[in-house]
């Protein structure tokens, strides 16, 4: 965070000295100001990859839905706020939620809290993506978690169980500091 304060700020000084420089052209300018726009947009990114490489290895994270897909590739958009998977290292949550109606967690949709085990994960330094799974066990079922992360955030995470059929659930990776999803009640 530092680093993107101070390249902020170098950008801002650099393009202040470009505009009282009379050598430099309006061309020039422009090519100064598109090369320190594009070390920040760098510098982001990399700072990003970091947070996602950290949240994984640590287990912290929330997947945050923004659209679910079934198993016969039908795709619809949700709110992120209450369609997520979350960990905590320890314990974990998938949820489904639904904004038309109130089911039986109170958000119109499923809670399910439980205990995560056999996590394990993998990184594809190629493609720069992280591979995840693990298993949910809780009382009302055991569901598997398979998740492929990207290093701007995007994930795609795969939910099945031992009942037939699976749900996707497309969205970002975010801290859980900087989540902003509703957990309703879990039934049990």
């Amino acid at each position: 965070m530092k680093r993107l304060i101070l390249l902020s700020f170098a950008m801002l000084m650099a393009a202040g000295a470009a505009a009282q420089d009379p050598e430099l052209s309006q061309r020039d300018r422009r090519k100064l100001e598109k090369q320190l726009r594009k070390e920040q947009m760098a510098e982001e990114a990399r700072e990003r990859a970091a947070l996602i490489e950290l949240m994984i290895e640590h287990r912290i994270f929330v997947l945050e839905a923004d659209r679910l897909r079934d198993k016969r590739g039908t795709t619809i958009n949700v709110p992120s706020n209450i369609n997520f998977i979350a960990s905590d290292s320890i314990n974990g949550v998938i949820q489904v939620g639904s904004n038309s109606y109130i089911g039986l967690n109170g958000v119109g949709g499923v809670t399910v809290e439980g205990t995560i085990h056999n996590y394990k994960y993998s990184r594809n330094e190629k493609h720069r993506t992280y591979y995840l799974s693990y298993t949910l066990s809780s009382p009302v079922g055991v569901y598997d978690v398979r998740m492929s992360v990207f290093s701007d955030g995007r994930a795609d995470a795969t939910v099945t169980s031992n009942w037939p059929g699976q749900l996707n659930y497309i969205g970002y990776l975010v801290p859980p500091a900087k989540s902003r999803v509703y957990k309703g009640m879990s039934g049990y």
